[in-house]
């Protein structure tokens, strides 16, 4: 029980990171279109799936026992009925670890927080007539088991009350549910405006609880033609036959409760099965869908947003359908990472850097510079592009190296964005290796390790070295250029070796060999003259030349720490 209730939230957490990429996908074309306030529109339904909220609102006609049928599933005379109509805010049910009532008030920068039996004081008519409070929402925190997991439990103002405002929230709030329990009620089953209100709800939310209350109110003979009327009527209403009523009696099933009898007449039970059910087995993916819903009708209206549209519709139908989303496998395209270096590549070309202007080996600046330049763009076409994120896991990711020094740049976001499929690659084929032999395990977890060979980093770096070196020869057959190399630090170790390969039989190799002994020679003097000078306590006597020959030492032994290609 415990593996498939695991497997049920893995392939969860799959189907939000698709969701979530298909919604990033859509934002991402309004942006590049300058339209802010239908990007902002998709970052909001991001947040909604990063807080993994599901709103299950209890709506209907005025007086048809909404806020009683919401008491009766909590079991707890909780929420204000009686026969003024509620103040037009919405009030929420959700879960917390302590009792506690948070009211959202216009013009409040912060939450007011109130004691529970202060409630009816602000949504109630009575309490806080025509809403002269201001009230936004009531957010009730319950440590009640049915509400965990991110459900939230919603009461909405009724519709068809004098208060017009009232039916304005309730209309203005469909757009955030999930999922929705009708309620109307014996006295005036299904009115031509529930009716209309039905197919307006339909519109916005595709699972669907009808509720018939206060059945207690009729005699048992009275109750099948009755409910055949409203079936029938809902039918006709929405084109369809495959929605389930629940006729029952709220205020029976809450006085079962509080009493601690038995419930065999209220018709309440039958109801929570079914939406214990649903929150159990179904709300996952039923938010998911609204969530695409919701993107999708974003982009309705936009022609060029073809491939957005496809992208949202193919997954929905994956998720309606119940399919297991599973991780597509990493495959290899070297020719986006090949792109993203190539890019480098044409910049150097285009924009050719002065080497001989660095405080450092000219090379070495010129590399640093390359791969700050790779790493940032590199970073953002992670955030950006899925293609990319899937070709950079096939790859292993950079070098262990490379690894760190991406990690200096990149924000923690982009680590999360970028690294994500490459760890769930790793995770697949660990799974797999467990059917393996002990020493194709080890093979296998030697195959997950990135290599300097498959390092696109290291391939900038080395690209990068032989431009700049082909470059600073050029320079160097200028007698101006040569005054100019003589005032740099000069080349390190590692790559005055790699320059006098490309330049063995030309003339500047002599004076960089030259110059380069000349660097050492002063480089010596200055740490000596350093280390005499602190012996003596004479610190203060130090310039920066001897205070700095330390790490120039350094650097000309081995090159910057950030351009080794290991």
């Amino acid at each position: 029980m415990i593996e498939t209730r695991t497997d049920q939230l893995r392939d969860y957490i799959l189907a939000k990171q698709e969701v979530a990429a298909s919604v990033r996908a859509v934002g991402q074309f309004f942006t590049a279109r300058g339209e802010a306030e239908r990007a902002e529109q998709t970052q909001t339904l991001l947040v909604k799936l990063a807080e993994d909220r599901f709103n299950l609102a209890v709506v209907g006609q005025f007086k048809r026992g909404k806020s009683s049928l919401m008491n009766a599933i909590i079991g707890r005379d909780l929420l204000p009925t009686g026969l003024l109509p509620l103040t037009s805010a919405i009030t929420t049910l959700c879960y917390g670890p302590t009792e506690r009532v948070l009211l959202t008030r216009k013009g409040w920068t912060f939450e007011q927080e109130i004691a529970l039996n202060e409630l009816a004081d602000y949504v109630t008519e009575r309490g806080n007539p025509g809403n002269e409070k201001g009230l936004v929402e009531a957010r009730v925190e319950l440590p009640v088991p049915f509400l965990r997991r991110g459900l939230h439990f919603i009461d909405t103002p009724g519709v068809g009350s004098a208060r017009q405002e009232n039916t304005a929230t309730t209309y203005a709030f469909l757009p955030e549910t999930d999922a929705v329990i009708f309620v109307t009620s014996v006295e005036a089953p299904l009115s031509e405006t529930e009716q209309e209100f039905l197919r307006d709800i339909r519109a916005h939310v595709r699972k669907l609880f009808v509720v018939v209350n206060k059945i207690d109110l009729l005699a048992p003979e009275e109750r099948e033609p009755l409910l055949t009327y409203v079936r029938v009527g809902i039918e006709q209403t929405l084109g369809t036959d495959d929605l389930r009523l629940f006729p029952l009696s709220a205020r029976q099933g809450l006085a079962a409760k509080l009493s601690a009898e038995g419930d065999g007449t209220s018709g309440l039970p039958e109801f929570e099965d079914a939406l214990t059910a649903f929150v159990a087995a179904e709300k996952e993916r039923t938010f998911l869908v609204a969530i695409l819903d919701r993107a999708r009708r974003l982009v309705d209206d936009e022609s060029d947003g073809s491939e957005q549209r496809a992208q949202i519709e193919s997954l929905r139908e994956a998720l309606l359908a119940g399919a297991s989303l599973t991780r597509e496998p990493q495959t290899a395209d070297a020719r986006i990472i090949e792109q993203a270096v190539a890019a480098n590549r044409s910049d150097l070309k285009a924009h050719p850097r002065s080497a001989l202007r660095s405080g450092t080996c000219p090379i070495c600046a010129a590399q640093s510079q390359a791969l700050f330049d790779f790493f940032a763009q590199w970073q953002y076409t992670l955030s950006q592009d899925a293609a990319a994120r899937r070709a950079f896991a096939a790859a292993r990711g950079f070098c262990p190296v490379h690894t760190w020094q991406f990690a200096q740049i990149a924000s923690p976001k982009g680590i999360s964005e970028g690294y994500a499929p490459l760890i769930d690659a790793a995770t697949d084929e660990l799974r797999a290796a467990l059917e393996q032999s002990r020493e194709q395990v080890v093979e296998h977890v030697a195959a997950l390790l990135p290599k300097v060979e498959t390092c696109a980093a290291c391939r900038v770096l080395r690209e990068s070295e032989q431009e700049h070196i082909r470059q600073l020869l050029v320079q160097l057959a200028a007698a101006d250029k040569q005054k100019m190399y003589a005032r740099t630090p000069g080349l390190c170790l590692p790559h005055l070796r790699a320059a006098l390969t490309l330049a063995a039989a030309e003339p500047a190799a002599e004076f960089l060999l030259h110059e380069q002994w000349q660097r050492l020679e002063e480089i010596s003097e200055d740490m000596q003259s350093y280390t005499l000078k602190r012996d003596a306590l004479r610190r203060g006597l130090s310039n920066d030349q001897e205070e700095n020959a330390w790490r120039r030492a350094l650097v000309q032994l081995v090159g910057e720490r950030n351009t080794r290609v290991v």
